[in-house]
C-alpha cells in the first residue's frame, strides 16, 4: 500500500499539521505501509485559469506546464491513500491546499454523469481509481464545531463512487502540541494518531474507539485554554504601553514564550504564561482588588546534582492589573524574593521536588511576603514552587 500525504501548512515541517501528520504515517508505515509527505510550500503551484485547457485542447494536461502540478497529480495517480494535511484558514483549507485542490481538475473528465443518487464528474485514469482519502487539520480554537465547513467540503470533495473518506482526524487547541514544554501531556493525542495510521492500512479505516479518542480536546475547559491563548498573546503583541510597564517594572528586558522546560529563563517565563488573573483578584472578573506584585528569582549556579539548566540569572515577574510578564534582571522593589540554584527550582517545576519540603530543607530561602509563595499554587496553575 502506498500512502502520499500532502502537507497544505505554510510553516511546513514546523506546523503543528505534521506533529499530527507524522505520527499518522509512522503507524502507517509499522503496519506495512510505504509513505511519503510533500510539503506544498515547496512546491511551485500555480493557480486555477477556471479556462477548460485540460478539458477541451489538451485532455488531461493543464495550460500550467512549467510547475510543479504534473509530478503532484501522478502522485495522487499512484497512491492508494492520499492524505491531505491543512490548518484551519478561515475555517476551511488554507491557500496553499487550496490552489492545489483546485488543480485537481486534469485528473477528470468534463462530462457529468449520474453514479447512484448524484451527479458527477468521472475520473479520467480509470485504472488508478477508487482511493481511500484521509482529512488531517488543526485549529487554535478550543470547539470542535469550527471544524463543520471544513469537514462539509471534504464530505463534498470525496463524495462521490471514486473517493472515500477513511479518517478525518480534527485537532482543537492545536497550538499546545507545538510547546515542548507539553509534549508529555499530548502524547496520549499524537499516540491515537500513530495507531488510526496502523488502523487505515490494516482495517481500512479507524475504529469507533481511536476516534473517540481523537476527537477528544486536547484541554478539556474552552476558558481554560482561552486563559493560556491570552496570556500567549499578551507576551508577544507590541502595545502601545510597554514602555510605561517596563519603567515601572524596573527597567528589564521583557523574556521570550519558553521553548522548554529546561532553563530558568523559560520556567520564569513559562510562569507568566500560565498565570491566572481571576486569582490574582483581576477587577473585570468582579473578584475585588486586583493584586500588584513583583517576584524576584535570584538563581545560582548548578552545583552539580543535575546537568543541564543550572545557568545563573536574575528573572522577575511583574504582577499588575490582572497581567503577569516576565523580565530578565533585578528589580530595584521586589515583593518576594527567591534565592535559589537552578537545578533545585527546575526540579521543583518538573514535579520532582516538593516545594515547600525543599525549603524546610534550606534547599532554597526567600525573603519577602511568604504568604506570596503560598498562593503559588492559584497564582499559577500548574506551576509546584509552593
Amino acid at each position: 500500500m502506498k500512502i502520499v500525504a500532502f502537507n497544505g501548512s505554510p510553516r511546513g515541517r514546523k506546523s503543528n499539521t505534521d506533529r499530527i501528520l507524522l505520527p499518522f504515517l509512522e503507524g502507517a508505515r509499522e503496519s506495512g505501509a510505504e509513505t511519503e509527505v510533500i510539503y506544498l510550500k515547496d512546491k511551485k503551484i500555480e493557480y486555477c485559469l477556471g479556462c477548460f485547457t485540460c478539458w477541451t485542447k489538451t485532455p488531461g494536461v493543464c495550460v500550467h506546464k512549467k510547475d510543479d502540478m504534473p509530478e503532484l497529480l501522478e502522485n495522487i495517480r499512484q497512491a492508494d491513500v492520499v492524505v491531505y494535511a491543512t490548518p484551519l484558514y478561515i475555517f476551511t483549507v488554507s491557500g496553499l491546499m487550496k490552489d492545489f485542490m483546485d488543480r485537481h481538475i486534469p485528473l477528470a473528465l468534463p462530462f457529468i454523469v449520474k453514479r447512484g443518487d448524484q451527479y458527477i464528474h468521472p475520473m479520467r485514469h480509470e485504472e488508478a481509481w477508487p482511493k481511500r482519502m484521509v482529512l488531517i487539520s488543526n485549529c487554535g480554537f478550543p470547539e470542535r464545531h469550527h471544524f463543520s465547513a471544513l469537514v462539509e467540503t471534504f464530505r463534498c470533495f470525496t463524495s462521490g463512487p471514486d473517493s472515500d473518506l477513511v479518517a478525518t482526524i480534527l485537532c482543537t487547541c492545536g497550538e499546545l502540541l507545538g510547546q515542548p514544554a507539553l509534549g508529555e501531556s499530548v502524547r496520549w493525542y499524537t499516540e491515537a494518531a500513530r495507531r488510526a495510521g496502523c488502523e487505515v492500512v490494516e482495517q481500512g479505516r479507524v475504529t469507533p474507539e481511536t476516534q473517540a479518542v481523537l476527537d477528544r480536546p486536547l484541554v478539556e475547559d474552552p476558558a481554560v485554554y482561552s486563559r493560556m491563548a491570552n496570556a500567549y498573546w499578551n507576551s508577544v503583541v507590541a502595545r502601545p504601553e510597554d514602555e510605561a510597564e517596563l519603567r515601572e517594572s524596573g527597567g528589564g528586558a521583557r523574556l521570550p514564550p519558553p521553548t522548554s522546560r529546561d532553563t530558568m529563563r523559560d520556567i520564569v517565563a513559562g510562569m507568566a504564561l500560565i498565570f491566572d488573573p481571576q486569582a490574582a483578584g483581576d477587577p473585570s472578573t468582579g473578584t475585588g482588588q486586583a493584586l500588584q506584585a513583583v517576584i524576584q528569582f535570584d538563581v545560582s549556579p548548578s552545583t552539580g546534582l543535575r546537568t543541564g539548566g543550572g545557568e545563573p540569572g536574575q528573572y522577575y515577574l511583574h504582577i499588575a492589573g490582572g497581567k503577569c510578564a516576565a523580565y530578565e534582571g533585578n528589580h530595584p522593589a521586589p515583593t518576594l524574593t527567591i534565592h535559589t540554584p537552578a537545578e533545585v527550582w527546575l526540579a521543583i517545576s518538573r514535579g520532582e521536588l516538593d516545594g515547600a519540603q525543599a525549603m524546610m530543607q534550606g534547599q532554597y530561602s526567600v525573603e519577602g511576603d511568604l504568604g506570596l509563595l503560598i498562593r503559588f499554587n492559584q497564582l499559577f496553575p500548574t506551576a509546584k514552587g509552593e
